[in-house]
């Protein structure tokens, strides 16, 4: 039997990320990126050279998923994508992928405090260090 609390604590916790997911996807739409798209490139941004692999882990995203973005920024001249050694795959963001993030940052800003516009600075605290508890980072430094 499942306990009802944490039934509606998971079930929450699942609405508040796919709420909270969409409206910065309306948000990055504008220019062309989907959240997903976004961290893959903020990921790049802050440890270039990463393999495919440590991007996923970094993304907290699979290899497959961010094989697939990875591919569509590639195409949009966002990435390149440098042979490492072995069979490693490096990813470097281009100029035009920093721009883009450049113009993605006031409009993540802008989503970000509107879907935390309810909570005061103490209950976001306090959501950070509840969320850490049943989720602790790994230190990938992944965000938002």
């Amino acid at each position: 039997m499942v306990d009802e609390r944490l039934r509606a604590a998971a079930l929450g916790l699942k609405r508040a990320q796919t709420a909270k997911s969409a409206l910065l996807d309306r948000r990055l739409a504008s220019i062309g990126l989907t959240m997903a798209l976004w961290v893959v490139l903020e990921r790049i941004r802050a440890n270039p050279a990463l393999s495919t692999h440590a991007l996923a882990e970094a993304s907290l995203m699979t290899d497959q998923s961010v094989g697939e973005l990875v591919s569509k920024l590639a195409k949009r001249g966002l990435v390149e994508r440098v042979s490492g050694s072995g069979r490693a795959i490096r990813h470097h963001l281009t100029d035009s992928g920093r721009v883009l993030l450049e113009r993605a940052a006031p409009l993540l800003a802008e989503a970000l405090q509107s879907a935390f516009s309810e909570l005061s600075s103490a209950e976001i605290e306090q959501l950070i260090r509840l969320l850490d508890k049943i989720a602790p980072s790994r230190g990938s430094g992944a965000s938002p």
